[in-house]
C-alpha cells in the first residue's frame, strides 16, 4: 500500500473514539487470525494430491510418508486416507469462508453505526460554532460532508480498510504455506501475483481517487443546481431560462453518470486481469515442474499452487478492490475529512439535554422569573473575515426590561451585525455583550426560550403548522393552546382556522403554500411560542401589507412592559413608538435617543421620516 492509502486511513480512523478503534482493531486481528484456516485446507488438499498421485503410480513420496507416520496413519487406506483429508480441507475452508463473511458482516454493521455517530458528533461541533464558521460552506457542501461524505469515510474507507487487513494476512499465511511445500514456487507465485498487482494498483489508484473526487463535486453541483431551479422557479419562468437551468443539471447528471460508469468499469478490471494471469501462471509452473521433477511431485505443487492460487486469487480480487474503494471513497469523503479536521480539538458540542429541555417547558409556564431582559453592548467592534473595515466599531448600546430600541439607517450600515452580536450568534472583536447578568450564549442556556429572533427571510420547515411554530421540539412537548396563542398573536389564526387540517396542515417546503406575508407572520408566531421576555426583529415586518403591519405592530405594543424588543427597520412606521431610536452607519451609532430627538440630530432619517409623513 502507498502512503496515500495509510493516510486516507489514518485521517479516517482520526474519526472514531478511541473505544471504537479498540474494537475496530479486534474484528481485524480475529479476521486475521482466520487465515491459517486457509493454509491449512492449502496444505490438506496439497497432501490429498500427493496421495492420489501415489495410488496412480504405487510409489509413496518420503515427504508423504513422514507426514503420514507423524499422524500415526501409514497404515491407513491411502484412498480413504486421501477422500477424508478431502473432506477435512473443504470443510475447514468452507469454515473459513463463512467465519470471514460474518465478521465481515459484522465489521460494517459496526462502522455504519459509527458513520451515524460521526455524522452526529460533526454537526453537534459545527452548529456550536459562530456563525461566520458555520456559513463557510455553502448548506450544499455542509450536507454533503455531514451525510454522502461521512458514509463514504466509514464504510467506504474503514471498511475497505478491514477488508485490506483481513486479505493481506490471507496472503501472507497462504505464501507461508507455500514456502513449507516449495520455496521455488513460493517465490514465484508471490513475485507472479505481486508484479500483477503493483502494475493495476499504479494504474488504477491515481484514476480511482480522481474519480472519487470528481464524483463528490459532481454531486454537490447537482444538489446545488436542483435547488437552485426550484427556488427560483417563478423568476426563470418568467424571462424563460428554465431551460438553461434544466440544461446545467442535465449536464451535470451526465457527468456524474460518467463517472459512476467509470467507477464500476474499474472494479471489474482487476477481476479479468488475474482470471488471465492465474492461467498464464498455472501453466508456467507446470512446464517448469514437469521438467525438472517427476510425475508426483510435480502433481503435488500444482495442485498445492491450484488451491492457494483458488484462494489467492479471490483474496487479491478484493485486496484490489479494497485499496481502490480506500482511494476512491477518500476522494468522496474529502469535505468530511476536512471539516473534521477544522473541527478537530472542539470537545461536546450540542446534544439533546433533556434538562435543557425541562428548563424551557417550565420557562414557558413560568416566564422565565429569574431572567432580567436587558441589553448592554460596551465598546463592541466585529470585522468580518477578509473585509477591510469593521461591520461595527465602539459600539455601546442599552436596552432597559421592558423597553424598546429601534435600529435604524442606510443598507449596509451593520444593523443586522448588531442584532446577530446580540442574539450571540456572533462574537465581538472588542467589548462585551451583556444580558441577564451574562453573556446571550449563557443567557440562551440557562434560560432557554426567553429570547426569540425573528428574521426577514423566514425559513420555513416542509412540515406542519404546528411543526414550525414550536420549531424544534419533540411532538410531545408541543402545546396546541400555545400555538394558537402565538397564531392568534402574529394575525395568522383565522387562516389556520379556514384550513381543514387546522394545525396540522402541511405548509411544502420552504412554505411553499404559504403567502410571504403569511410566511412572516409564521415566523413571528414562532418567536412568540415560547412567550419570550426579549425578541429582536430584523425587518421581520418587511413582507406584510401595511394593515397586518399594523395589526403586528399593536400586538407587540401590547407587550410593552413585558417584553424588551430590539427591532431592526427600514419602514419607520414600525418603530416610530420605540422607547429608543439609534441611528447606525458605517458601523457606529451616530446618534441615539427618542424618535424625534434623533430626526432633529440627524438630516437624513428626518428626511425618510418626511417623506413617509411622519
Amino acid at each position: 500500500m502507498t502512503s496515500s492509502v495509510l493516510e486516507s486511513i489514518r485521517g479516517t480512523l482520526a474519526l472514531l473514539d478511541r473505544r471504537s478503534r479498540r474494537i475496530l482493531w479486534i474484528l481485524v486481528l480475529v479476521q486475521v487470525a482466520l487465515a491459517f484456516l486457509d493454509m491449512l485446507g492449502v496444505l490438506l488438499f496439497g497432501v490429498v494430491a500427493a496421495l492420489s498421485a501415489s495410488v496412480i503410480s504405487g510409489e509413496e513420496p518420503a515427504l508423504i510418508a513422514s507426514f503420514l507416520d507423524v499422524l500415526g496413519l501409514s497404515e491407513a487406506d491411502e484412498i480413504s486416507l486421501a477422500v477424508s483429508l478431502a473432506v477435512i480441507a473443504g470443510t475447514v475452508l468452507v469454515l473459513k469462508s463463512v467465519s470471514s463473511f460474518f465478521l465481515i458482516r459484522r465489521a460494517y454493521r459496526f462502522l455504519a453505526n459509527r458513520q451515524a455517530i460521526i455524522s452526529s458528533r460533526l454537526a453537534s461541533r459545527l452548529l456550536s460554532r459562530p456563525l461566520l464558521d458555520v456559513q463557510r460552506r455553502s448548506s450544499q457542501q455542509t450536507s454533503y460532508a455531514l451525510v454522502q461524505g461521512a458514509n463514504a469515510a466509514t464504510i467506504g474507507v474503514l471498511g475497505s480498510a478491514v477488508v485490506i487487513a483481513s486479505e493481506f494476512a490471507v496472503l501472507v499465511v497462504l505464501v507461508l504455506g507455500l514456502t513449507l511445500v516449495d520455496l521455488v514456487v513460493a517465490l514465484f507465485t508471490v513475485g507472479f501475483f505481486a508484479a500483477i498487482g503493483f502494475t493495476l494498483y499504479k494504474i488504477l489508484g491515481n484514476w480511482a481517487r480522481r474519480l472519487g473526487q470528481l464524483l463528490s463535486g459532481t454531486e454537490i453541483a447537482s444538489i446545488t443546481a436542483a435547488q437552485n431551479a426550484v427556488r427560483t422557479y417563478r423568476e426563470v419562468s418568467v424571462t424563460g431560462r428554465r431551460g438553461v437551468l434544466v440544461e446545467r443539471f442535465r449536464a451535470l447528471r451526465w457527468e456524474a453518470a460518467r463517472v459512476q460508469a467509470e467507477i464500476q468499469i474499474m472494479s471489474q478490471v482487476s477481476k479479468y486481469v488475474f482470471e488471465i494471469a492465474l492461467i498464464i501462471g498455472a501453466g508456467l509452473l507446470a512446464v517448469s515442474q514437469f521438467l525438472t521433477r517427476d510425475v508426483i511431485a510435480a502433481v503435488a505443487v500444482i495442485a498445492v499452487f491450484l488451491t492457494a492460487a483458488t484462494r489467492i486469487m479471490p483474496s487479491l480480487l478484493r485486496l484490489q478492490t479494497a485499496v481502490l474503494g480506500v482511494r476512491a471513497s477518500s476522494g468522496v469523503a474529502s469535505p468530511t475529512l476536512e471539516l473534521a479536521k477544522e473541527l478537530e480539538g472542539d470537545d461536546g458540542g450540542y446534544a439533546l439535554d433533556p434538562q435543557m429541555r425541562d428548563r424551557l417547558i417550565t420557562g414557558i409556564v413560568e416566564g422565565y422569573p429569574d431572567f432580567v431582559p436587558s441589553v448592554h453592548l460596551r465598546g463592541v467592534s466585529l470585522t468580518y473575515p477578509g473585509a477591510d473595515a469593521p461591520a461595527i466599531a465602539d459600539t455601546s448600546l442599552s436596552v432597559e426590561p421592558g423597553e424598546s430600541l429601534a435600529l435604524v439607517g442606510p443598507t449596509g450600515a451593520g444593523k443586522s451585525t448588531i442584532a446577530d452580536v446580540i442574539l450571540g450568534v456572533l462574537s465581538p472583536d472588542v467589548g462585551s455583550v451583556e444580558m441577564s447578568g451574562v453573556t446571550p450564549t449563557e443567557a440562551s442556556e440557562i434560560w432557554p426560550g426567553s429570547m426569540a429572533y425573528v428574521p426577514q427571510d423566514i425559513v420555513v420547515l416542509d412540515g406542519t403548522i404546528r411543526d414550525n411554530v414550536a420549531l424544534g421540539l419533540p411532538p410531545e412537548c408541543i402545546d396546541d393552546s400555545l400555538v394558537w396563542q402565538a397564531l392568534e398573536r402574529a394575525n395568522l389564526a383565522s387562516m389556520v382556522r379556514d384550513e381543514r387540517q387546522g394545525l396540522s396542515t402541511f405548509v411544502g417546503e420552504n412554505g411553499t403554500r404559504l403567502s410571504g406575508g403569511q410566511r412572516q407572520r409564521l415566523g413571528l408566531a414562532r418567536a412568540l411560542y415560547t412567550q419570550p421576555r426579549l425578541i429582536v426583529l430584523d425587518e421581520a415586518t418587511s413582507a406584510l401589507d401595511a394593515e397586518t403591519e399594523r395589526a403586528i405592530s399593536e400586538a407587540l405594543d401590547e407587550l410593552g412592559g413585558e417584553v424588551t424588543l430590539v427591532i431592526v427597520a427600514h419602514r419607520l412606521a414600525t418603530i416610530r413608538h420605540c422607547t429608543s431610536v439609534a441611528y447606525i452607519d458605517q458601523g457606529v451609532v451616530r446618534v441615539q435617543g427618542t424618535f424625534e430627538e434623533v430626526r432633529a440630530q440627524q438630516p437624513n432619517f428626518d428626511a425618510q421620516a418626511r417623506l413617509l409623513g411622519l
